[in-house]
């Protein structure tokens, strides 16, 4: 009797369920495709991201995977900085992820329909960094040794892509001849 309630438990001990890991390594990122299942992906609030059944990164992303996800194009980017802009909404994530759209849609790396999208994100998510995040004033690039002014480099990208730059601000140069964002109201 011993024997058969030990042997159940072993057996249901092993049908337990694990967890699926945040990121597969190995997966291959460079085949993913772009495609929009809300218009509000990858702009803060908006979490759709996180069920979206193309996105690699759905059940979180890390630091290092972010950076390494950008490293292979604005597809695999724009849905992990999206992930870590819904895991952590900060100024810089949403920039990252506007970024990301804007270069899907100037190298045309989608299909038509989700271009007009990209393009629509892109804009709204740099402008949010203007309006959710305004004290995101600096970050540094990929390589982790320019800092730049991320609020002006919003301004750039909103400007770039024909679209209207939140009232009250402007990009100006400081002191030191470096182009920064600053509030006019």
């Amino acid at each position: 009797m011993k024997r058969a309630i030990v042997a159940v438990f072993l057996l249901l001990a092993g049908c337990e369920e694990l967890p699926e890991p945040a990121f597969l390594y190995g997966e291959q990122l460079g085949g993913l495709e772009f495609v929009v299942i809300d218009p509000d992906q990858g702009v803060h609030p908006n979490s759709s991201i996180m069920s979206h059944p193309d996105n690699p990164f759905r059940r979180g992303v890390s630091l290092d995977t972010k950076f390494a996800a950008q490293d292979v194009g604005p597809i695999p980017a724009f849905y992990a900085w999206s992930t870590a802009l819904v895991q952590e909404p900060t100024g810089e994530h949403q920039f990252y992820a506007a970024a990301a759209a804007r270069d899907i849609y100037l190298s045309e790396r989608a299909e038509p329909e989700d271009l007009v999208f990209a393009r629509s994100i892109a804009v709204r998510g740099f402008q949010n960094c203007l309006t959710e995040f305004p004290d995101s004033s600096g970050t540094f690039d990929i390589t982790g040794n320019t800092r730049f002014d991320l609020l002006a480099q919003a301004i750039d990208g909103i400007e770039a892509l024909g679209g209207r730059v939140p009232q009250g601000w402007a990009v100006v140069e400081n002191a030191d001849g470096v182009r920064v964002a600053v509030r006019t109201e």
